[in-house]
Order: structure tokens, then sequence, then C-alpha cells
């Protein structure tokens, strides 16, 4: 970790000496103040609720506190009874760092949302890039996350999938009983998110005209595991280990 803050407050360091010819832009003694990453995930078991540490670090150290107004943007998605955020993060003086703890409750995340955060910029701190947090329901028992990513074209009618287990059976599948219509009138993209014991699966789709054009991904928590996209013809399959 130490290694990427260091590469983060070089990179800050760069930008500013190579900036001095504008004068619009930030004076070295300004401070600069970041999350250390713009992405990341929290997962919380159903009914239940967890807590997550997250960093911000400046490029400067000050003998005295600094507190930096902390907003929820309107991009989140996710219910206001699932997430609790500070409303600022303090720098303790003589360091470079402060720590915030959000904390997640499984409020309506049957459905993956994203929580988004802002430093919010003064004149004495340029802030950085928002944080996006993914926030979701973790599976029971061990289970892997499994999400199945399908964008549509002109003919979503045609297009049928299913995931087998290791006696082929039907574990999940676009409709029971398993065939072509089910996704009829759909346009855009839809995400099905299901819990599956960690094991052997096959992956099979198939297109009812034989032209492809429906994509598909898999992915077991958040590893991508099969994808089929363009004209694959009559459909494909694959053997997945999740």
């Amino acid at each position: 970790m130490k290694k990427y803050i260091y590469l983060f407050l070089a990179s800050v360091a760069i930008i500013s000496f190579s900036s001095c010819k504008d004068s619009s832009l930030t004076a070295l003694d300004t401070s600069y103040a970041s999350f250390v990453s713009n992405s990341m995930d929290i997962g919380v078991l159903a009914e239940s609720e967890t807590s997550e540490e997250v960093s911000i670090y400046t490029t400067n150290i000050i003998n005295s506190d600094r507190t930096i107004t902390l907003n929820v943007l309107e991009s989140t998605t996710a219910d206001a009874g699932a997430y609790t955020v500070p409303t600022s993060v303090v720098i303790p003086g003589g360091t470079n760092v402060g720590t915030i703890t959000i904390g997640v409750k499984d409020v309506d995340l049957v459905e993956d949302k994203v929580l988004v955060l802002r430093l919010e910029t003064t004149e004495e701190t340029i802030t950085g890039e928002a944080l996006t947090i993914g926030l979701s329901q973790l599976c029971p028992d061990n289970g892997i996350k499994v999400k199945i990513n399908l964008t549509f074209d002109g003919y979503p009618e045609e297009f049928a999938w299913r995931i087998l287990d290791t006696d082929g059976n039907t574990v999940i599948a676009s409709a029971d009983p398993f065939g072509y219509g089910a996704y009829t009138g759909f346009t855009g993209s839809l995400t099905i998110s299901e819990c599956l014991p960690s094991g052997d699966y096959t992956v099979q789709v198939y297109d009812g005209y034989g032209d492809g054009g429906n994509d598909i991904t898999v992915t077991a928590n958040g590893v991508l595991a099969f994808s089929l996209s363009g004209d694959y013809g009559a459909g494909g399959e694959k053997a997945i280990s999740i």
C-alpha cells in the first residue's frame, strides 16, 4: 500500500512543477487531497450490516488539523438507509492522512448499487476524483456471486442461455421451462445476480435465428468466467470453474 501512496504523491508533485506556466493552476504550497483509489467494493450479508475504513491523503503536512467536507453525489444509486457516511474528514495536524468509517446495511441490496463520494474543493485544498463504492449483498455459506450481464440487439426473443452443473442439471437459465422468448420486448441491457456454490459448471448460449448478436458475459465474484458477443451463429458453450 505504501508504494502506491508514494507514487500518488510523486505524481502530484510532478504535475505541480510542470504546471508553473499556467497561473490558474495550484501553487506548490496548496494542499492536494484525494482518496487513495477511485473505486472499491463493500459487501454485506443479507439482513446484516458492516463497516469499512477509508483513508484520505494530502500532499503536505501542516501543524494544525484540517477538515475537508465530504459529499454524497447524485450519481449514488443506493438507498439512503443502506449507508452511513460522515459529512467531513479530519486530517490531524502533523500528518497527511485522515480516515473515515463507512457503514453499510443490507437495505435494498438484492441488486448491486453504488455509493459515490467526493471531497469538496476549497481555496486551501484541491481535491481529486470521486470515490465510487460498489455495495452488494454477499452470498451466504461462502457462496460465489455470479452475475450474468446481457446486452440485447434488435431481436432479443431469439436469445436463450443457461448454466448447468456437472450432472447436467440447470441451475440458472433465461427461462423456466427453458426455451426462447424470455426477453421479448427487452432493450438495452440487463444484469442478473445469483449465488452458487464453488465448483464446475457449463454455460450454454443459444440463438434461434443462428446469427448471434445478443451479448452475454458471466462473472464470478467480479472475475470474468465467460463471454460471447457479435456474430456467434447458433450459440456456444464453455466449461467454467468458480
